[in-house]
């Protein structure tokens, strides 16, 4: 099997997923609106909160799944189902019948999320590469899913462009089957295994922390989304200037990614704690003050603290979950489980000041910071090359 091309195709399911589950994401009440005259705001609530439900109970089954079939296998049968559903939502009647297809399809999608640590056990020992290949699709992928959503939008009708999903993912499938899916060559989705000495007892618990890590760090991330642009708009920005410095953090991403690998030379371990505490300067720094000069400021330190953070933690997952399917969807799990969180705290927060969602994110990534620095056991990210791959593809 061609590494290279098996890498590309994992990133383009990466791609596709987060492309599918945010270019429309901002638009919710027009698209209901449109299609189907429902001008309520409770239905974009209730449909964002039924996706993110769906999101949470699919996940766990796809990872029990993966102890039993090989993960690109799924991947490819999740493609293929999620072609049929996608042509569905783009033909549905009714808000009602757009909502119950549309659970269907998220519970379907989450099976691209073993893409990832595919895409690891891919590698050749060492995880950096894959993870920081990762992290530029993520933010690519965010800022694409943007302008996708604008396009599909601005056509006359939407439909046709909610249809063009399922040529997608039949392309996909069709290439994730064509590649990975051959009885020979080396096995694309073995999984990363450490020394038998470890025992089960351990391995769950080294995952059980790091899902709580991620759970809380997710909740400190998205937290501060839902407001943003409102909370721009009360300081006197426009609606474009709030958009770009929406997506200003991303671009941060971006920028840092390739001095990851010398930032975690230089300090090791003490990477994670540095990064959050550098993602809660940069909220802090947008909660105090809110000029347009200070906003880019706080904005880039977020995005930075981000890039570092999130870098490093995934190491962290990968280090836990030996990039094992059922293991590391109990992490997305609690990733999921943070995204229906995040925004019960972000409404309570902003009912009290627009800002408020701010400090809470600082907040949040502080405590993670200062408890991550106190922590003195080994570090959770051993040297890589002690790693090794060893399962076969069943």
């Amino acid at each position: 099997m061609n590494r290279r091309a098996g890498r590309a195709v994992l990133l383009a399911v990466v791609a596709l997923h987060l492309v599918a589950d945010n270019a429309l994401s901002p638009f919710y009440p027009q698209l209901f609106a449109g299609l189907f005259g429902v001008t309520d705001l409770s239905a974009t609530g209730t449909y964002v909160w039924a996706c993110r439900a769906a999101a949470l109970l699919a996940l766990p089954l796809w990872g029990l799944a993966s102890r039993r079939w090989a993960a690109h296998h799924l991947v490819v049968a999740g493609l293929l189902a999620s072609s049929v559903l996608d042509l569905a939502v783009a033909f549905a009647p009714t808000y009602a019948v757009f909502t119950v297809l549309s659970v269907a399809l998220v519970a379907t999608t989450t099976s691209m999320a073993l893409a990832y640590p595919a895409l690891v056990a891919l590698g050749d020992g060492g995880h950096l590469t894959e993870v920081r290949s990762f992290a530029v699709v993520t933010q690519v992928a965010t800022i694409v899913a943007t302008l996708v959503g604008a396009g599909i939008m601005a056509l006359p009708s939407v439909r046709p462009g909610l249809a063009a999903f399922a040529l997608v993912d039949l392309v996909l499938a069709w290439c994730c089957h064509r590649i990975l899916g051959g009885r020979r060559g080396v096995a694309p989705f073995a999984v990363v295994t450490r020394p038998a000495a470890e025992g089960r007892p351990a391995v769950l618990r080294a995952v059980a922390l790091v899902a709580l890590v991620v759970l809380v760090a997710e909740v400190g991330r998205s937290v501060v989304r839902p407001f943003f642009t409102a909370y721009a708009g009360a300081a006197g920005l426009g609606g474009l200037t709030a958009a770009l410095l929406f997506l200003l953090p991303s671009v941060a991403v971006l920028a840092v990614l390739p001095f990851a690998a010398a930032a975690r030379r230089w300090l090791g371990r003490a990477l994670l704690p540095a990064a959050f505490l550098l993602a809660a300067a940069g909220l802090a720094v947008q909660a105090v003050d809110a000029h347009l000069a200070v906003f880019v400021a706080g904005r880039l330190l977020f995005g930075a603290g981000l890039g570092f953070g999130y870098l490093a933690l995934d190491l962290w997952v990968f280090a836990a979950t030996r990039a094992e399917g059922s293991a590391f969807a109990a992490v997305e799990t609690a990733r999921s489980a943070a995204l229906l969180l995040s925004p019960v705290v972000a409404t309570g927060a902003a009912t009290v000041a627009l800002s408020l969602p701010l400090i809470v994110g600082a907040a949040v990534f502080t405590v993670l910071a200062v408890v991550l620095a106190a922590d003195r056991r080994p570090t959770p990210t051993p040297p890589l090359e002690e790693t090794r791959v060893t399962q076969p593809v069943r």
